[in-house]
């Protein structure tokens, strides 16, 4: 044993000391490693809510103190957070599983920017004090706008097109500040009407009604400009859905078609009416996972 004075001794012992504390400090980090995964935000395009969850959950909003209200915050298992019931297998989720990442998702029936309802910056606040949005994060997924077109109807189509991206780029940026590496992905909409007809009620054996709704067809195609708008502003991607679904809407055949009519029970699996089928959520999950 080395018989050092005691001043020497003394100093090898703090240095002992600060050697297992730097150690302690380096290690740290290795046990808090974040995790590389998929964060979802939208509305119940991308949200797929399933219409019993759905209704429950509008009718606790409209009643607060009724026991439908408890269970409307809590009756999905799914859900993103409270009182946004969600679906696991929307297209945001599927897309998280064939990238092979897990998905975070916030998205939330009803979801506008520039409107009275569940608002997008919300699904932001909740995503970062979860702690979602890390550098680690591989990609953002958002698909959101609809919503915000036939509840300004009364506005110019360039009015709201500014105000959607004044309203949007600020919760892009805080995505993107928390998540500098992620790939942030503007998801369009799936084509949904065709020359501004819509098929609301479908009897099988492609037996449909043709109506024609050019007030549809503007909203859709609004949401799009909208949609481009805000990638172009916030120099992310956008992804257009149109032309891989150009016939695949609600006037599609019963074996093609991605977007549920109002009465329709041939299009396939599907949670809620006048909304993408299980089909049509597979179709997009398969284009943002191979983007």
């Amino acid at each position: 044993m080395l018989n050092l004075p005691f001043a020497p001794r003394r100093l090898l012992a703090a240095l002992v000391s600060s050697l297992m504390l730097a150690g302690l400090v380096v290690a740290a980090p290795a046990s808090e490693a974040q995790q590389r995964n998929l964060v979802v935000f939208g509305d119940s395009i991308i949200a797929d809510t399933p219409t019993p969850e759905y209704l429950v959950n509008r009718l606790g909003m409209a009643s607060s103190n009724s026991s439908l209200s408890s269970l409307g915050s809590s009756a999905s298992s799914g859900s993103s957070f409270q009182g946004c019931p969600t679906s696991d297998n929307n297209y945001g989720i599927r897309a998280a599983h064939k990238l092979g990442v897990p998905a975070w998702d916030y998205s939330c029936a009803g979801t506008t920017s520039i409107s009275p309802g569940p608002q997008f910056s919300t699904q932001v606040d909740k995503a970062l004090a979860a702690g979602a949005l890390t550098p680690a994060t591989a990609r953002v997924v958002v698909t959101t706008g609809f919503n915000d077109t036939y509840n300004n109807d009364s506005q110019g189509d360039q009015q709201i097109r500014a105000r959607f991206v004044d309203a949007m780029r600020p919760q892009i940026q805080r995505i993107r500040n928390a998540a500098p590496n992620a790939r942030v992905q503007i998801v369009g909409y799936a084509t949904v009407t065709e020359n501004d007809h819509a098929c609301l009620v479908h009897l099988g054996a492609n037996i449909r009604d043709r109506t024609y709704v050019p007030q549809v067809g503007r909203w859709e195609r609004l949401s799009q400009d909208m949609q481009r708008d805000l990638a172009h502003a916030t120099g992310t991607e956008f992804l257009d859905m149109k032309p891989s679904t150009r016939d695949r809407g609600m006037c599609a055949a019963d074996h093609m078609r991605n977007w549920s009519g109002l009465i329709d029970f041939h299009a396939g699996p599907g949670n809620m009416p006048i909304h993408m089928t299980d089909r049509g959520h597979e179709h997009v999950a398969s284009v943002i996972a191979g983007s």
